[in-house]
């Protein structure tokens, strides 16, 4: 029980950074000198993305409940006289699937933000306004050229 809340210790704080955390850091004087210490870490580890950050905290926690549960550190016994008794199997279940499930969901996620190229702003707009609005469709398309630019750009640039 005790590693099942440092996990969602650890967990919390991972959250905590990537919703809101980084960007109050950032926002400090006093914490640059840990960004210059920790920018290459996060730029390896999750490329400063905070999506693929939490989706690669949901993969870690799946895979170590995964362990946990295989080699018999879970246990559940103690909350099971809290569960009406024809839940029962479905708790034993649950607990059994609930690490792929997370290592399910950190994979979507990751995938779905490489994917992601796009401002929200600009996703929202609803394909309509954009075929009747020249203005609109100009600004979309302005974006991705400078999107596909700069991408162009830095990958020159890590060849060099």
């Amino acid at each position: 029980m005790k590693i099942l809340i440092v996990l969602a210790v650890i967990t919390g704080i991972i959250l905590w950074y990537a919703l809101q955390g980084r960007d109050w850091l950032k926002s400090k004087p006093w914490a640059q000198g840990f960004f210059e210490l920790v920018e290459p870490v996060e730029i390896f580890i999750y490329k400063k993305s905070e999506t693929i950050l939490v989706a690669r905290s949901l993969q870690f926690l799946g895979a170590i409940l995964t362990l946990l549960t295989w080699v018999g550190s879970i246990d559940i016994t103690p909350i099971m006289p809290l569960v009406p008794e024809k839940y029962q199997p479905y708790v034993h279940a649950g607990m059994s699937f609930l690490p792929l499930v997370l290592n399910g969901l950190g994979a979507i996620v990751e995938r779905l933000r490489n994917k992601t190229t796009k401002p929200i702003e600009l996703v929202a707009v609803p394909d309509k306004v954009v075929a009747e609005t020249p203005k609109i469709a100009e600004a979309i398309a302005t974006a991705d050229a400078a999107k596909v630019e700069a991408v162009a750009e830095v990958e020159a640039q890590k060849a060099a």
